[in-house]
């Protein structure tokens, strides 16, 4: 009797659990998204590298994929047509993009001031704007992913009145051969990177900063289609999230951030890279509010910026552009 007794507990309790489990909702797949880089496996990447080693996407059920950049590719079209759901690029190329009828948005921005910098070496004699006429200018960006170095360059020359047909353009090279050959006097590059690598290898250079010319740019946006913010908003939310977990890391502790970015960077020297962490960490912390953060009159001036010096295919509302939706659902609906 005692037997059949436990006999009937045992089943009864077996089938409780059967019951439980069969009410449990099934485990949800995570997310997979791309993230296209601007650039190759680098330093600058590196709050996205934590949010993945940290798992910050993985509690946010989310699976990333980094992509990485190069020169020539056309960054704003892997983002609207595929195959990348998020992207990193400048605003510059937002804003043209925008006025060509491109359906891609800002959700943050990673540098919020632009690291673009024109150099030439110390004993060239040039040292301002001025001193460009007659020049080879190691500038121009077919594709747009890099379209930064060329605009600001375009917008210094024309607020300044300088003649650009009196100066010869050529492209941009991100080895830099053609500036370190001579056949360029001046290049563009970014002072948290290329800078970097010409200071490294012991060059004395004179610094032309387009800001110092009234040039504003933020830099390093996160960008989305117009499409994913309408179908699947909390996708947005939560990779952003992560995303800024990730760059809220990177700035406390940039020294631990090193370690990580080696897993992925292609130049494996730890001084090079704790240097371009050390460099861009300014530009992404202003001490002014949260990280990530944009705000409406930035936008109207950098808008304004290529309105004036008329690098826009037509005239749109610069609202279109960027959206603080998931900012304000991640941090508060005020800046810090």
């Amino acid at each position: 009797m005692k037997f059949i007794h436990c006999l009937f507990m045992f089943l009864l309790a077996a089938a409780a659990l059967l019951n439980w489990q069969c009410q449990l909702k099934p485990e949800q797949l995570p997310d997979e998204v791309s993230l296209q880089l601007k650039g190759v496996h680098q330093a600058e990447f590196a709050g996205f590298y934590l949010a993945q080693e940290k798992g910050y996407y993985s509690q946010e059920n989310i699976r990333v994929t980094f992509l990485e950049g190069e020169k020539d590719l056309a960054i704003v079209q892997r983002v609207v047509y595929g195959p990348a759901e998020f992207g990193v690029i400048a605003p510059e190329s937002i804003l043209t993009a925008r006025s060509q009828g491109q359906p891609v948005t800002a959700i943050a921005a990673i540098y919020r001031q632009s690291p673009v910098v024109y150099v030439a070496l110390s004993d060239s004699g040039i040292k301002r704007p001025r001193d460009f006429l007659g020049t080879t200018i190691a500038t121009l960006d077919a594709s747009g992913s890099q379209q930064d170095l060329q605009l600001q360059f375009f917008i210094m020359m024309k607020r300044l009145g300088l003649d650009i047909s009196k100066m010869k353009l050529i492209a941009w090279d991100p080895n830099y051969t053609t500036f370190y050959d001579g056949e360029a006097a001046i290049t563009s590059c970014y002072s948290s990177v290329g800078l970097i690598e010409m200071r490294q290898k012991g060059l004395k250079l004179n610094l032309i900063w387009p800001s110092d010319y009234g040039s504003y740019f933020y830099s390093d946006m996160v960008v989305t289609g117009d499409s994913l913010i309408k179908g699947n908003p909390g996708l947005v939310t939560r990779f952003l999230r992560a995303t800024l977990r990730g760059w809220q890391d990177a700035i406390e502790d940039y020294q631990q951030a090193v370690p990580v970015i080696l897993k992925y960077a292609r130049d494996k020297d730890p001084q090079l890279q704790a240097a371009m962490m050390e460099a861009q960490l300014p530009l992404v912390h202003t001490g002014e509010d949260h990280i990530g953060w944009m705000k409406a009159e930035d936008w109207q001036a950098m808008y304004k910026l290529l309105q004036d010096s008329d690098l826009l295919a037509r005239p749109f509302d610069v609202n279109q552009s960027y959206t603080t939706q998931f900012l304000q659902e991640i941090y508060g609906s005020a800046a810090r």
